[in-house]
């Protein structure tokens, strides 16, 4: 699988180059503009993004951090001064209550005492502001309390067991008790109510012999904690939660789970260590990065959400702003890209429509050269070469005009052969005057030779013809050397009327006496067989002659593959095998086969054209003229 998914990437990957390939020059260089404009405004865009919004959530984190790290010190600083109050009766003098130590240890309940706890735990309760009260308890079952305006709590005599036990655990030192919800009037009347406050409770001793008598408890209203937590939210605006050491919320911008167990409420409830990022959470549909603070005195944590969205804020509307100036500068570009382009491809674009011109047969076209540029430089080249084209068809034009003028003269001179004619007809009846036979019948087969081969040289004949040809040619040659040579044939009767150029035979049958037989002694004999195959026709001249060495025999089958025959290199075998190239086509024409003591085989490969169907021998069919 792994092979096939790699084989059609390479497969997409060769179509997508092969698009971009065969796109034009306009096209391409559009897009090359393009690219290199927006591939870097991009890049550069997204890195400032994200390197921005990175260094934003840093800065702000470190923000938020000493922003939460200084209101922790400021309730720290709130918590300490609690601390002192509730060290404060123990050492009264000069101050009212300067005998509360002796009252506390009293058991007796009289109207002195009772006027000095009450002017002392007012005294008290109005140091800080956001005390509601101050309650006294002693030894004896008594309790004194002091409130600003709620009352006392309904639920006094369940919690002060809870304030006793945990004075008695801090044995002196002040103890810190997490935001707890007071009700105040009596339970399910309409006058009930609540609110919620924190508790700062400490064990009263005797200065003298440590002897406890009593304890002493501040409720104090979260409304302090409140008012920095609402500045804190309004910077950041975000939320914060406040919880103690055990895991209780102390105070929570929603004010909905204040006293809940921070579990499931706040993430990272298990936090302990220095101020700073914790990660990033989902609340109520939205993401935060949530900071954490810790207290040194109390052991309150302090955890701040603070939106994403306002932290990105900046960093979203610079990615914003990039991204719609990298709008408008690729639109201008690819403006300016489409105008240079045009002018960088018109000339190639004229060029182009200039040789669909000379393609048409146009000659007089010419490119305006006006710069030195590359395409100046195609121009001058494009220029040139019409002009050598034009050149190369008045040349053949000329030629053409000379042919025709040299077969104009050729006619003219036909009185020539002609008078050839009538000359060996003159001697060769004479020589029968004088009973001369032998004389006689080589001037007139001499005579036939002459007019196949010089008249209508380019006519096509049939192979009936060319068998006449080369008896003709044979008897004069067995005339000159007393019937040394036999000519046998394996011809069908259907292919006697084949038609093909003339002088196919005759020239291979001379090259075989001049060369196959110039040592053998009679009798030397030639045979030609032709056959009909679904390729054409194939005609095989052997003689059993002296034959080729292979060296030899190589030679000549490469000169009748790749050699032109050259001017005046007479009609031998050269000569056939290209006539027959020109006429027919590269496919067809001659090839040898040979050993040396055996004979020669020259094979003949000619087109099937049945000779029925030709025309005329005088070259009135296009394919044969």
């Amino acid at each position: 699988m792994s092979g096939l998914g790699k084989t059609g990437d390479l497969g997409a990957l060769a179509r997508f180059g092969n698009a971009i390939a065969s796109m034009s020059m306009q096209s391409k260089l559009i897009v090359v503009f393009v690219f290199l404009i927006s591939l870097p405004i991009l890049t550069v865009a997204y890195v400032s993004y994200r390197n921005y919004s990175r260094s934003s959530t840093e800065q702000t984190t470190d923000y938020v951090s000493e922003i939460a790290q200084k209101n922790l010190n400021r309730l720290d600083d709130y918590i300490t001064d609690l601390y002192n109050m509730s060290a404060m009766p123990l050492y009264t003098s000069g101050m009212p209550g300067e005998n509360f130590i002796q009252d506390l240890a009293d058991p007796s309940v009289g109207i002195r005492k009772l006027n000095n706890m009450d002017r002392y735990l007012l005294y008290l309760n109005k140091i800080k502001p956001d005390t509601t009260s101050v309650y006294v308890f002693d030894n004896y079952g008594n309790t004194f309390y002091n409130s600003k305006s709620h009352g006392r709590r309904s639920d006094l005599e369940k919690v002060r067991s809870l304030w006793e036990a945990a004075a008695i655990r801090g044995d002196g030192s002040p103890v810190l008790i997490s935001t707890q919800e007071v009700p105040t009037g009596p339970s399910g009347s309409k006058s009930s109510r609540s609110y919620y406050a924190f508790t700062v409770v400490r064990l009263l001793k005797d200065p003298d012999s440590q002897k406890s008598l009593g304890f002493i408890a501040f409720d104090t209203k979260i409304s302090t904690i409140e008012r920095w937590m609402a500045d804190m939210d309004r910077l950041t605006k975000g939320k914060s939660t406040l919880a103690d050491e055990e895991g209780r919320i102390v105070f929570d911008s929603d004010r909905k789970k204040i006293g809940k167990v921070i579990e499931n409420s706040v993430p990272g409830q298990s936090v302990r260590g220095h101020a700073g990022l914790i990660g990033n959470v989902t609340r109520d549909g939205l993401e935060y990065s949530v900071v954490f603070a810790p207290s040194a005195l109390s052991g309150w944590r302090m955890f701040v959400f603070v939106p994403v969205s306002e932290i990105t804020s900046q960093a979203v509307k610079i990615r914003n702003f990039t991204y719609v100036s990298t709008v408008l500068i690729v639109s201008f570009a690819l403006f300016i890209s489409c105008a240079i382009t045009f002018a960088l491809t018109r000339p190639l674009r004229r060029i182009k429509l200039l040789m669909k011109e000379v393609q048409k047969g146009r000659l007089d076209v010419r490119f305006p050269v006006k710069y030195n540029d590359e395409i100046g430089s195609l121009g001058m080249h494009f220029n040139i070469m019409v002009d050598r084209v034009e050149q190369l068809v008045d040349e053949v034009r000329w030629t053409q005009d000379r042919k025709k003028e040299a077969e104009l003269q050729a006619l003219q001179h036909q009185i020539n052969p002609h008078f050839i004619y009538n000359t060996l007809e003159m001697i060769r009846m004479t020589a029968e005057a004088k009973d001369d036979e032998e004389i006689g019948d080589m001037t007139f087969v001499l005579s036939k030779l002459l007019r196949y081969g010089i008249y209508q040289v380019n006519a096509m004949v049939t192979v009936e013809d060319e068998l006449a040809h080369v008896r003709n040619y044979l008897s004069l040659q067995n005339l000159r050397f007393a019937d040394r040579f036999r000519l046998e044939t394996d011809i069908e009767n259907k292919l006697l009327r084949y038609r093909c150029i003339k002088l196919v035979f005759q020239p291979i049958v001379e090259n075989a006496i001049y060369h196959a037989f110039k040592n053998r002694p009679a009798p030397c004999t030639i045979r030609i067989r032709m056959e009909q195959t679904p390729d054409g026709v194939v005609c095989c001249v052997a003689d059993d002659g002296e034959g080729m060495d292979p060296h030899s025999l190589n030679t000549l089958n490469r000169r009748l593959i790749g050699r032109e025959a050259e001017a005046g290199s007479g009609i031998g075998l050269i000569n056939v095998n290209e006539r027959i190239k020109l006429h027919y086509g590269p496919q067809y024409g001659l090839s040898v086969s040979s050993r040396k003591g055996e004979g020669t085989v020259v094979t003949i490969r000619l087109p099937a054209v049945d000779a029925g169907s030709e025309r005329s021998d005088k070259g009135r069919n296009p394919q044969y003229a």
